[in-house]
């Protein structure tokens, strides 16, 4: 029974141990020739074979080649899986890269088209106009309900 109740104890103390962080299970030191080869080789080819087809350099790509960027970084979270390189500006100079090379023209604002502004502006300057007129109406009516009649 006594030997039962230890297993039982480093058991659990090794499971709290494993879940703290203190007993490292399975670690990978980053190996970022390995990283490097897999996205430059792998992941930026697909994803640069996917934008050649979109008009990047006309009007800003983002709405529609999503799928695509979204390939792109499930294919270099995996290679970073692979290569043990976690550190995060690794992950976020390729992307910068990718911005650079392709959403330059994304950062621009433009203004809505001159109808679909008139559909957004126009209820508004409407309902403002109007719901004076509304409430004088209902105000007045419950107020005084004979006094229609006394016109």
């Amino acid at each position: 029974m006594k030997n039962h109740l230890a297993v039982t104890i480093s058991a659990y103390i090794s499971i709290l141990f494993a879940s703290t962080g203190f007993i490292e299970t399975y670690y990978v030191s980053c190996n970022r020739s390995t990283f490097d080869d897999y996205v430059n080789n792998y992941c930026i080819p697909a994803y640069n074979q996917s934008m050649a087809s979109s008009n990047y350099l006309g009007k800003c790509p983002w709405p529609s080649m999503r799928r695509s960027y979204i390939a792109l970084d499930m294919c270099v979270d995996s290679v970073v899986r692979l290569s043990g390189c976690v550190e995060p500006s690794i992950k976020d100079k390729v992307f910068l890269e990718i911005h650079r090379a392709y959403f330059t023209l994304c950062s621009f604002m433009q203004d809505p088209d001159f109808h679909t502004l008139l559909l957004l502006v126009l209820p508004c300057i409407m309902a403002t106009l109007i719901l004076p007129f509304i409430c004088i109406r209902f105000t007045t009516c419950s107020a005084f309900p004979h006094a229609s009649l006394v016109l």
